[in-house]
């Protein structure tokens, strides 16, 4: 579809979940800036993103009013401990991300995208001088659009996301009268594939990676 251009926009202050790597310590948290961050664009026309990442919100929030909002939220798997990571291993983090994506759209027929992106890619995960590429950063989604650890290494989607470091992670399709009012709720898995890598150095890794959706 082509877009048509926004009539208003209006952008709230973004939360953001980070991921930190311990030296043989991972671990990775939500950083709520704005728990109630929604909507970065209400005006009729396409398209419509989400505020990102916004923390701890009600799964089942039907008290907005009113046609054209879009949210993101993560409702567990907020903070995560890796107790050791493995040089020349793939090292999984211990428990998926729980992720809701809401919605109340007007169109008739409309996309919904998510993604999950590194800003930087080729230092997704950075020590000092060191980092960790988002090419060794793979998500697995059964119930969308990677339902195999893919790395983060795809193109923006419709202008969400970074060069090389993103990874679509849902395509939801919405028809006006049947479900244009509605949410779901998908697990994303993650993991550091280090394998054929070279050791890491030791230190403190701080990345951030950002979950967005877009309507169109």
């Amino acid at each position: 579809m082509t877009p048509r251009r926004a009539h208003a926009t209006k952008r709230w202050p973004a939360a953001r979940w980070a991921v930190r790597a311990l030296g043989l310590l991972v671990s990775l948290a939500v950083v709520p800036r704005d728990s109630a961050a929604q909507v970065a664009s209400i005006a009729s026309s396409a398209p419509i993103l989400s505020g990102v990442a916004a923390w701890n919100v009600s799964t089942a929030d039907t008290s907005r009013s009113g046609p054209n909002w879009l949210s993101i939220i993560v409702t567990s798997g907020a903070a995560q401990t890796m107790p050791a990571i493995l040089d020349n291993s793939i090292n999984p983090f211990p428990m998926p991300v729980s992720i809701t994506t809401q919605w109340n759209l007007v169109s008739l027929v409309t996309l919904i995208d998510v993604v999950g992106y590194f800003a930087a890619p080729s230092s997704a995960l950075v020590n000092g001088g060191a980092a960790i590429p988002s090419s060794r950063v793979e998500g697995r989604m059964v119930s969308g659009r990677v339902p195999t650890f893919t790395a983060f290494t795809q193109a923006p989607v419709f202008g969400s996301g970074s060069a090389g470091g993103t990874l679509h992670l849902v395509r939801q399709p919405v028809i006006l009268g049947w479900n244009n009012r509605s949410q779901r709720t998908d697990q994303l898995d993650l993991r550091l594939n280090l394998a054929g890598a070279p050791a890491l150095v030791p230190g403190t890794y701080t990345g951030t990676l950002t979950l967005r959706a877009v309507a169109y």
